[in-house]
């Protein structure tokens, strides 16, 4: 099993939607158990995308920081496939649209699971719009494998029994 990484979106839009903290108290406790255990990792500018803020969600993190890979800084082997995935977005995409995608944490996680071996995990759909640089579509051209929250969730052994 690999390690899962996950996108910054997936945990505010678990908050904001399915798995809202008073709907689903069990996916918060899966998520730190999976922390813990470390298969479900997050890159650091991935997490300072979600600590941004003062809402439940901010100092959830916030209070988990040191929890196994949760902030993860990036390691030489991440910051070289990082340079690749650079590379590869700003010669399909625009300028502009290279440049919003490179700005945050997306191009780091797609980063560290091909650095580890591991997965991406987002809630972003592929797109056919070259104007937006989606996750999922990068990750494909790069041959590193993605999934949704609900598939990690199920290939971690589900958070029912949390």
């Amino acid at each position: 099993m690999g390690i899962y990484w996950i996108d910054s979106g997936v945990l505010i839009s678990a908050k904001n939607t399915l798995y809202a903290p008073e709907l689903v108290p069990a996916f918060w406790t899966f998520i730190e158990t999976q922390l813990k255990n470390g298969n479900v990792r997050m890159p650091k500018k991935c997490f300072d995308e979600v600590v941004d803020g003062n809402d439940w969600l901010a100092k959830w993190c916030k209070q988990r920081k040191n929890i196994g890979h949760f902030c993860c800084k990036s390691g030489r082997d991440a910051q070289q496939r990082y340079e690749a995935v650079a590379e590869f977005v700003m010669s399909k995409h625009s300028q502009h649209a290279s440049a919003e995608f490179l700005r945050g944490g997306d191009g780091w996680v797609i980063a560290h699971a091909a650095a580890t071996g591991g997965f991406v995990v987002t809630e972003e759909l592929r797109n056919k719009n070259p104007s937006k640089v989606k996750i999922p579509n990068v990750s494909k051209a790069l041959r590193i494998p993605w999934k949704a929250t609900h598939e990690m969730c199920k290939e971690l052994g589900g958070f029912g029994n949390v």
